[in-house]
């Protein structure tokens, strides 16, 4: 790949032992005798600081690890917090439509079946108390006497008035799992829908983050009411610190929950501790307990060995000093140069708003540079030029949108900092970022840092990360969640077009009878035979197992919609898998419209097209059936 930065090259000096003594002189002469001197008083000076580094490092360690803790919390409870979300959005669309508590419990069984494996840490499915009576999408059975409205999973949903609500775990006695519910009020301010979620990977993971052998630190997560979620030592989860009377964790549950404190120390096993904490999502607190007295012995023991060491390699350092010396100052300009080439910024700018001049800090593209040359005004002008220079011209109008001075005061007004993406001539993608320098004292901007960045394989990593989200892994549409969002924006540009669903035609007893490579290799040619008889703006999708959808806009009427049908069946009579011997694969397809006028939701398109499809499917060979609304 051709580099887009223009690098500055520097030469380095070589100076002659005249120059050197010249230079250094008396000043060298002093250091070379009062080294030994020096040194100890250093040691000093460096042990004395240790102490004060010390409680920051034990205060950033601390903080990294919840902040490390919270990152991986988001990441394992994200895929059920996602589901819950959905869930939430579309039951309260039915709750407005007036739907049956008969059709919500279908919903609610069809969504439970389709959930895959990346959903592996739900264990039951989605139920929830909806219009007055009890719903489970895993078709459970209540025993008699059961009451929702009693349940904790229902009890903290409603305190808690619409936010997400992590009820506190308990052990599953079948399986000897960890369970923790995850529920929510929906805006009838009655009913609540609710997953149960694994907790096991979860305290695994807090067990990771104590290293082995390390007894001098402790992550725990505690609930508001006291119980532990998980700690690093297992023995300890489940357990509840109001109702204990052993310390620490007496005297960390009164400080955290009933004083408030996030930072404080306590008295472990007869040594000071500090912990730190930090509120989650849910009622939760996320602790780290760290053994000071203990941090401290090890660097002490560390500092003490450092003198001894130090000493010896006075008798060195006073024999390399020379040298290293000659070599510091041969590199002193060199070095500067390095120091600007090796920055991440490809040129960076200090402007002056008020009087459109600026200042060059640093640049690293002698394209630039040999535009810029001595200029100090018209700042306004000349970073639209060197931008238009700069810039591909897929991107060159949002470019020069973004640097355009006379807005920033705007677009800054309540924030300190803006960025905009563009690729440069040679497609490769740059940021270009304003961060405030100044602002005078009626918070009016008066001066701005302007600089660019290389982000091409942070691009390129965003976008895979996004592909992948997006994508049904076996046949590289879109998946389920990434297909419905489409189709549900599509919906509301008042464009219309035709909706479809499709199944294969007895899936089950492919699988059965010629095994379930077989059967994916159909659900993989029945996705390609979609992506060859649909437009490129068309959205296709997979739903899960055998299951298909797809979304053509602005086809409106039946003629129109049969002319992509016809030419997908056409595609899927074509099919042909050797293992099948000889059998043909054929599709159930329903269809229905979706006219500009229309107000319904996607729920009822999608109920629309379900119905033919079940038409479909009491006629043999390959049928499309349409919906009929006379």
């Amino acid at each position: 790949m051709k580099n887009n930065t223009d690098h500055v090259r520097s030469k380095r000096k070589t100076l002659t032992t005249r120059e050197y003594i010249r230079k250094i002189g008396v000043k060298y002469l002093l250091l070379f005798l009062m080294l030994p001197a020096f040194f100890l008083f250093l040691l000093y000076m460096n042990y004395t600081m240790i102490y004060r580094l010390i409680s920051e490092n034990i205060n950033y360690k601390a903080n990294a690890t919840l902040l490390e803790y919270c990152v991986t919390l988001d990441d394992y409870l994200g895929p059920a917090l996602n589901i819950l979300e959905s869930m939430s959005y579309n039951l309260e669309d039915k709750l407005k439509t007036m739907e049956s508590n008969s059709e919500i419990r279908k919903y609610l069984v069809r969504e439970t079946s389709t959930l895959d494996e990346s959903q592996s840490l739900i264990t039951t499915g989605i139920y929830g108390y909806i219009n007055g009576e009890y719903l489970d999408g895993s078709l459970w059975q209540p025993e008699e006497g059961y009451i929702p409205t009693e349940r904790p999973w229902y009890i903290d949903a409603k305190e808690r008035d619409g936010d997400i609500t992590y009820v506190s775990p308990y052990t599953d006695s079948q399986t000897g799992d960890r369970i923790m519910t995850i529920s929510r009020l929906l805006s009838d301010k009655k009913s609540v829908i609710a997953v149960d979620i694994k907790m096991n990977e979860l305290q695994t993971i807090t067990e990771s983050l104590v290293p082995s052998g390390d007894d001098a630190s402790e992550v725990i997560i505690i609930d508001e009411d006291g119980t532990v979620v998980t700690h690093s030592r297992k023995t300890e989860a489940g357990k509840n610190y109001l109702e204990t009377e052993v310390e620490p964790y007496k005297t960390i549950i009164r400080k955290l929950l009933k004083e408030g404190l996030s930072e404080f120390n306590v008295s472990r096993d007869g040594a000071n501790a500090v912990v730190y904490s930090r509120e989650l999502e849910g009622g939760w607190y996320v602790l780290s307990v760290t053994n000071e007295s203990r941090m401290f012995a090890r660097i002490f023991d560390a500092v003490r060995n450092s003198f001894i060491a130090g000493f010896i390699g006075t008798l060195v350092i006073l024999q390399v000093m020379y040298i290293i010396t000659k070599k510091t100052i041969e590199s002193e300009d060199y070095d500067i140069s390095l120091s600007s080439v090796s920055s991440i910024y490809l040129l960076m700018y200090r402007i002056d708003l008020k009087n459109d001049t600026f200042e060059e800090i640093n640049c690293n593209l002698l394209t630039v540079a040999d535009m810029v040359g001595d200029k100090r005004s018209d700042a306004a002008k000349l970073i639209k030029n060197v931008l238009t220079l700069r810039s591909d011209e897929r991107t060159r109008e949002d470019i020069l949108e973004f640097v355009d001075l006379s807005t920033l005061e705007e677009r800054l007004s309540n924030i300190n900092t803006i960025t905009c993406e563009f690729m440069n001539p040679d497609k490769i993608w740059n940021r270009a970022r304003f961060i405030v320098a100044e602002r005078d004292e009626k918070g009016n901007l008066e001066s701005v840092l302007f600089m660019v960045e290389l982000i091409d394989e942070e691009k390129k990593a965003r976008e895979r990360l996004q592909y992948l989200s997006e994508t049904d892994r076996m046949t590289g549409i879109n998946n389920r969640g990434s297909g419905e969002n489409k189709i549900r924006k599509q919906l509301l540009t008042g464009d219309g077009g035709m909706f479809l669903l499709l199944d294969v035609d007895k899936f089950k007893s492919i699988n059965d009878n010629y095994g379930h490579g077989v059967g994916d290799k159909v659900i993989i040619a029945v996705a390609d035979c979609m992506k060859k008889a649909f437009r490129n703006n068309d959205i296709i999708m997979r739903l899960g197992g055998d299951e298909f959808a797809a979304f053509a806009p602005l086809v409106l009427s039946r003629e129109g919609g049969e002319i992509i049908i016809d030419r997908f069946l056409n595609q899927v009579g074509r099919i042909s898998i050797p293992e099948l011997l000889g059998r043909k694969v054929e599709v159930s397809i329903g269809v229905s419209f979706y006219q500009p006028e229309d107000q319904f939701t996607f729920d009822e398109l999608y109920k629309q097209a379900d119905e033919c499809t079940y038409k479909s499917k009491e006629i043999k060979g390959s049928v499309a059936t349409y919906y009929s609304r006379e």
